[in-house]
């Protein structure tokens, strides 16, 4: 049987950023049940970085700003492309519903003071297709980013390679013991032994919490859904801002020449290889016409992914108080890639029983504020965002 420091379940991105870290000071094995890393939740990310992201929570808010030097300027070799692009967001408002976007605004630059309001001449030329309907007001925040997942994947998995880790796929666990402080897990042909247990399935962590015999923290994965479509032959939309309904009733982002549509609907499953239902298809295209007057005559692509969150909707990071060795890194929800840096440097640092890094500190980051035994996990009540239509 191989032994090793750490073992992490889970090639999604939580799981390599913390393989990536840990790696550089300790023997590591990967371990994911699929074929490839990052099929799941990681590969289906509409992947932006937005620095003001979750600034009401302060564990999530220190984690993205950060991951931002990283993705700015990741180590010497990490990757030959850049991992950022320029993007912009702009958060829009139906005519009827003005007054609730100045309202957000009102609360928003108290957190974010690079936000400011924008109006017809400005909306019109940062997204040209959005209807006169939606073209009163908008918020513009100039501090989101594309992130490029596919390099920051492929760095992260050359590096642990390079720093001696093991990642071994289509391992699906069918056992988890703890005996004598060392857990062992097995697939039935195959098992692997270490101190430490990290725990970065996604949405299967309570599952795999069970097999441990550990009591859940009662993840709750929610299936977002999106569309791809060509945008109108004449328009170049490769710079246009991305687009957000400021309650997220839905969401238009540039895609290599495309739209990505979605209507960012949470809608509670099971974990599943996630697939987008005929219903998030049909909003999707509904949401491309009424809003950017575009027909959608054919969907090159349609597909969903499970965002997964604890009742408080915060990030777990940190040691079982129950299970010596069992470590949770969990409840990425919708923000896993901007976060990775940040949360597999905090983990790495929990693991090896150090101090919250400097950085993270600065921002107001404590470890209670990503435990698993915090009371906005067991005891808070969880609750999805609410679709109420618009038109």
């Amino acid at each position: 049987m191989q032994k090793f420091d750490v073992i992490i379940i889970g090639a999604g991105i939580a799981g390599l950023s913390a393989a990536y870290e840990i790696s550089k000071s300790k023997k590591i094995l990967v371990v994911e049940q699929e074929d490839h890393a990052g099929y799941h939740a990681t590969g289906r990310s509409a992947a932006v970085y937005a620095a003001a992201y979750g600034s009401e929570n302060t564990a999530l808010y220190a984690l993205v700003r950060s991951s931002w030097s990283f993705f700015e300027n990741p180590p010497p070799g990490f990757s030959e492309y850049a991992l950022y692009e320029d993007r912009g967001i702009m958060f829009v408002a139906g005519h009827d519903h003005v007054g609730g976007l100045i309202k957000h605004y009102e609360e928003m630059k108290i957190r974010n003071p690079d936000a400011i309001l924008v109006h017809r001449d400005f909306i019109k030329r940062k997204f040209p297709l959005l209807q006169e309907s939606y073209c009163n007001t908008a918020i513009y925040d100039p501090n989101v980013y594309d992130l490029d997942v596919s390099a920051l994947q492929e760095g992260y998995l050359r590096a642990i390679k390079k720093s001696g880790g093991q990642i071994v796929t289509g391992f699906q666990a069918t056992k988890i013991q703890h005996i004598q402080d060392q857990w062992t897990i097995s697939n039935g042909t195959a098992s692997y032994q270490a101190p430490i247990l990290v725990n970065a399935a996604g949405p299967w962590v309570d599952h795999i919490a069970q097999m441990a015999g550990v009591e859940k923290i009662n993840i709750k994965p929610l299936r977002r859904s999106a569309i791809l479509v060509d945008g109108p032959d004449e328009k170049n939309s490769n710079d246009w801002t991305m687009i957000v309904e400021f309650e997220e009733e839905f969401f238009f982002k540039p895609d290599a020449g495309k739209l990505l549509i979605s209507p960012a609907n949470e809608d509670l499953s099971a974990p599943c290889d996630a697939q987008a239902e005929e219903i998030d298809i049909a909003l999707a295209a509904y949401y491309a016409e009424e809003v950017l007057g575009l027909p959608v005559k054919k969907i090159d692509h349609s597909w969903a992914g499970l965002r997964s969150f604890v009742a408080d909707r915060g990030p777990v990071i940190g040691f079982d108080k129950t299970k010596r060795g069992f470590f949770w890194l969990a409840g990425q929800g919708g923000f896993g890639v901007q976060t990775a840096p940040a949360a597999g440097r905090l983990a790495a640092a929990l693991i090896s029983r150090e101090a919250i890094p400097e950085d993270m500190k600065s921002f107001g980051l404590e470890e209670v504020m990503t435990s698993p035994s915090r009371d906005g996990v067991t005891s808070a009540a969880f609750q999805c965002l609410e679709k109420k239509l618009k038109f």
